[in-house]
This record gives C-alpha cells, sequence and structure tokens, in this order.
C-alpha cells in the first residue's frame, strides 16, 4: 500500500486557538447585537416623538427664523405631521405662502389659531389675546434671540379667521409673516419641522425644534 506524502498533510489547529476565535466570534455578534438594539431604540423613540413615517430634509435659506433654524442650517421635517391633528401654537410650520413661487416653502411659528386675537404690544412685543409672546429658549451654545429694535413693524390687530393660522419667524427684525402677507390658510400647510440634524455650530447638532 502506498503511504501518503508526509508533505501534504496540514496539522490541525491547536485546541485553544479554535476556542479563541470562537469567543471572538461570539463577542463580536454580542457587540453587535447590542448596537442594533440602541440604534433601535433611538430609531423607535424618535418615530414615537416625531409622530410621523414621511421625511423630507431642507436648508434653511435665511435667517428669519434663527435662533430656531439658522441661515445654511439642515433640518428635517415630517410631511405627514399633520394628517390627524391641525397644528398647533407653537409648532413650527412649512407652508406655501400666499404670494410665492409655486412649490416654495416657508418656515414659520404658529402663534395665533383660530378666534385668536394677534396685535402689536409695546416695545416690539406681540400679543396673543391680550398677553405678550414668549418664544422657546434656544438650542445650543452662542445661539441667542437677537435684541430688538425698540419698535417693530407696525401692523392691524388681526382675528384669526376658521381654518387658518397667524405666524410668524422668531427672528422679529427680520422676517417676512403674517404681519405682512396675512395669515396662512390650513390647506397650505405642508410638514412640520422637527430637527436640526446639520448646523456650522456642532452644539446645534440634533436640536429639537419646539
Amino acid at each position: 500500500m502506498t503511504q501518503p506524502d508526509p508533505g501534504s498533510i496540514t496539522n490541525p489547529r491547536p485546541a485553544e486557538e479554535t476556542r479563541g476565535a470562537n469567543l471572538l466570534l461570539r463577542s463580536l455578534l454580542f457587540v453587535g447585537l447590542a448596537l442594533a438594539c440602541v440604534v433601535g431604540f433611538f430609531v423607535v423613540n424618535f418615530f414615537f416623538w416625531a409622530r410621523c413615517v414621511e421625511f423630507r430634509a431642507f436648508r434653511s435659506s435665511g435667517a428669519s427664523m434663527c435662533p430656531t433654524i439658522c441661515e445654511d442650517e439642515r433640518f428635517l421635517v415630517g410631511m405627514d405631521a399633520f394628517a390627524s391633528h391641525p397644528p398647533r401654537r407653537g409648532d413650527v410650520i412649512m407652508f406655501e405662502p400666499p404670494i410665492a413661487e409655486k412649490g416654495l416653502l416657508y418656515a414659520k411659528r404658529v402663534v395665533g389659531l383660530p378666534g385668536d386675537t394677534v396685535a402689536r404690544g409695546p416695545s416690539n412685543t406681540i400679543l396673543i389675546n391680550g398677553r405678550p409672546l414668549v418664544l422657546p429658549p434656544p438650542c445650543g451654545r452662542d445661539n441667542v434671540y437677537e435684541h430688538l429694535a425698540a419698535w417693530g413693524p407696525p401692523f392691524e390687530p388681526v382675528k384669526v379667521p376658521d381654518n387658518s393660522l397667524f405666524v410668524i419667524g422668531d427672528n422679529l427684525d427680520n422676517s417676512y409673516d403674517s404681519r405682512f402677507f396675512g395669515v396662512v390658510r390650513f390647506e397650505n400647510v405642508r410638514a412640520k419641522a422637527l430637527l436640526v440634524y446639520w448646523s456650522p455650530k456642532p452644539s446645534r447638532l440634533g436640536c429639537k425644534i419646539q
């Protein structure tokens, strides 16, 4: 009987090396599973918070909503945010303005709902049903509301009609909004702004729009 060539036989891998490889593989699988669970947790919580399933990204080309959304920042919006309910006071909405190029969307904050009275107050304030408008605190470091001029743009008191909204830009001294073009009809509302996902200021990354 012909004997096999000893040079063609490969020595088996030592048992310790095999156990080490299996342990490494199990560790990588465990880390991957843990990472997937963490990502899944944040994704589920994001959808629960946003209450949307259809998203789009936009870039701000102006500063009328600063410091909530500033120039050149990228932000995420929920296109179906108002599928089950109308906009609420404080929401930052995307809408087609009354007079603008078709398809152009503005981002502004809802301050007046149907039945509300919006008026100009003293020292460049806006009154909602007789109470001064209070804007939410800005997000991120070195991101504050600019000091307002002594006098803001004049506008007549408005009682917001049915199916309409009174909107303003958070940068009150530099915003073309309902003080100039009037109320926004519900049918012109397209989306709700949700969060800033990119900004020249790192402290602004991930800021919720509230």
